[in-house]
Order: C-alpha cells, then sequence, then structure tokens
C-alpha cells in the first residue's frame, strides 16, 4: 500500500479524481497505486509527485526493510516526544522537535517516537533538505521555505563540530560552519559553499557595561557556555588561555539564543553571538569575528533544495530580515565559494 501518495494526496486536499486529472492517469490507477495493487511507470510516478508536490523518491522510493531510522544529533530523544523525521537519501533520520531552529512558536513536528523510531503523524512529509548548524537565520530561511516537498529545509540546532560530524556521516544533507576568516574547517572533499553572513561572538551579560573575560576570570563568574565543538566555545576557550587563567565554570547551553535567553533570565554572563545578545537586549563584549557558511555535501548538489536556498539568500527579503536583527554583516549573503579554503 503506497501510504505515502495517498497522505501527500490528503495533504494537498485532493480526492483520487482530482489527483488523478492533475497527473494525467486514472483515478483507477491511483486507487490502485495507493492500494498497493500498482506500481506507477516512471512517467506516472514523476506526474503523481508533481501533483501533490513531493520528490518521486519520498513517494515511491521503499525503505530498506532492515533499515532503522537514526538520530540525526548525538543527544538522546525521548520516548514518546514529537520528533522532526526526514529522508537524507535512503536513510531514515530524525531529531527532538524541540532541536529545530524554529522561528517562533511551538517547534514543529511531523511523527511521535515510538519504540525508538518516528511513527509519522497522517500526511507527514518525510522530504526535506536536513541543515544542522547554530545560527537562528536557518529557522528563518526554513521559515520563508515551502513547508513540504522536497524544497522543504529542516533546520536542526547544533554547533559547527555537531553539523560537520551529522553531515560526514551522512545523517544531514549539510552543516552551517563559522570561524575567524581563513581558520574554518577543513572543508570535505567537492563541498558546495555558500556563503551567509560574518557576525562576532563573545560574552553577553545583562545591564550597561559589557564584562571582559579578564574580569570573569578574576571575579571567577559562572559563566553560560557551548560544548566544545562550537566555534564560539573556542574562541571563549582561547581568550581564557590568553589571559593565563582558570575558565570559569558554568552549565552548558544548547545553541546561542539558549545562551541569550539564560542571561535574560538570571545567569551572570555567557558565551554567545553578537545578534542573539542584540535580540535579548545584553551588553556585549566581541572576542572574534566569524565568517558563516553554509557547506553541503558534495553527494547532494543536485538536491531540488539547493538551489532554492540560495536564491532565498540572495534575496533582499531574507537580508531585509536579518538587517532588523542586527549584528549581522549580510554582504555577498548567498554567494557561492570555491570548493577549497
Amino acid at each position: 500500500m503506497s501510504d505515502a501518495l495517498r497522505d501527500a494526496r490528503v495533504a494537498a486536499g485532493l480526492s483520487q479524481a482530482a489527483l488523478a486529472a492533475a497527473a494525467g492517469v486514472s483515478r483507477q490507477a491511483v486507487g490502485a497505486i495507493e492500494s498497493g495493487r500498482h506500481r506507477p511507470s516512471v512517467d506516472a510516478a514523476l506526474a503523481l509527485a508533481a501533483a501533490v508536490g513531493r520528490s518521486v523518491e519520498g513517494l515511491f522510493a521503499p525503505m530498506p526493510a532492515s533499515s532503522r531510522s537514526e538520530p540525526v544529533l548525538a543527544r538522546q530523544v525521548r520516548e514518546g516526544s514529537g520528533v522532526l523525521a526526514a529522508r537524507v537519501g535512503e536513510r531514515l533520520v530524525h531529531a527532538a522537535a524541540e532541536d529545530a531552529l524554529a522561528n517562533q512558536g511551538w517547534p514543529p513536528a511531523n511523527a511521535e517516537l515510538r519504540h525508538g523510531e518516528p511513527a509519522p503523524f497522517p500526511g507527514a512529509d518525510l522530504d526535506g533538505f536536513v541543515l544542522v548548524g547554530c545560527d537562528p537565520a536557518l529557522g528563518l530561511a526554513a521559515a520563508m521555505l515551502p513547508d513540504s516537498g522536497p524544497r522543504r529545509v529542516v533546520a536542526l540546532s547544533g554547533s559547527t563540530g555537531a553539523a560537520l560530524d551529522a553531515m560526514a556521516a551522512g545523517r544531514a544533507h549539510g552543516a552551517l560552519v563559522h570561524g575567524p576568516s581563513g581558520r574554518l574547517p577543513s572543508v570535505p572533499s567537492g563541498a558546495l559553499r555558500l556563503h551567509l553572513a560574518r557576525w562576532r561572538v563573545g560574552i553577553a551579560n545583562r545591564g550597561r557595561r559589557a564584562r571582559t573575560v579578564a574580569e570573569l576570570c578574576e571575579r571567577g563568574v559562572r559563566v553560560v557556555q557551548r560544548e566544545e565543538g562550537a566555534s564560539s566555545q573556542k574562541a571563549f576557550a582561547a581568550a581564557v588561555a590568553a589571559e593565563a587563567g582558570s575558565g570559569p565554570r558554568g552549565p552548558l547551553a544548547t545553541g546561542h539564543l539558549d545562551v541569550a535567553r539564560r542571561v535574560a533570565h538570571g545567569a551572570a554572563a555567557g558565551v554567545t553571538m553578537e545578534p542573539a545578545a542584540i535580540n535579548w537586549q545584553l551588553a556585549f563584549s566581541p572576542l572574534e569575528e566569524h565568517v558563516v557558511e553554509i557547506w553541503v555535501d558534495a553527494r547532494w548538489h543536485d538536491h531540488p533544495a539547493v538551489e532554492t536556498l540560495g536564491r532565498l539568500l540572495r534575496s533582499k527579503a531574507f537580508r531585509a530580515r536579518l538587517a532588523l536583527v542586527g549584528g549581522y554583516d549580510v554582504a555577498g549573503c548567498g554567494t557561492q565559494k570555491a570548493d577549497r579554503l
């Protein structure tokens, strides 16, 4: 039975007759395909996928019987929780809904985790382009792109290290990376590089006066920090080492906005990006200016979302929204870089 075609048809608000008319096939053929009695020809499959706004692979490519869904990130996902599930090639992957770089409102979910596997909701779309990164701008981009079909972007929160690990392991199509100019991580062979922006990482705190790393070390202030693989954390560690002091202790946050939120709600200081500090009206002491890029694995250059994403990044509408946030230098946003540094 082709549950994927039936669910996609229902989600698109089409009857079997309407889908048949749009795809140029008979209603009986649609019914036979949905019931599993008939497998469509290549031309019919392409027409049906186009009519419901999904990819052929998402509708008709069978998952290997022995395959199990893999978590995109190295974090445990709670049983019974809402998850985001998607296909990366022939692999099914998932992440906790709260890991989405949601632009606003409740975090999205298209499945529930049952016995360690995502159970898709009716009409759920497993198509999309999985991107991992720490910049909330990815969440903004995802919100401005189609919310179904192969051009959908599934933006998940993760450090540069976590993003590169997920992409290298085939659990994500791409990764957002950032670091000082000339000191980005090594580019994987054949990766497509799209410039996003420049912004600064540093220390955020409440009040009008920004605290320096020297002050934090001297006074032993607890600092909200990021995991070891985060580029902002590396900048903070380097600044602490330059002061020849022991690093301030503090809890780990899941992302830049989480750091800023914790500081705004009572923490003394935190390691984050300047746009997040501006968003929460915090004082900010910069440590480094970072180049921010989106890297697409060589296997997925031709994914339908890549061209759509690049076009969005270059649009005035996207850059105007980032300008409203503040702290972003969007010159060259969306331009393709050489595949090597």
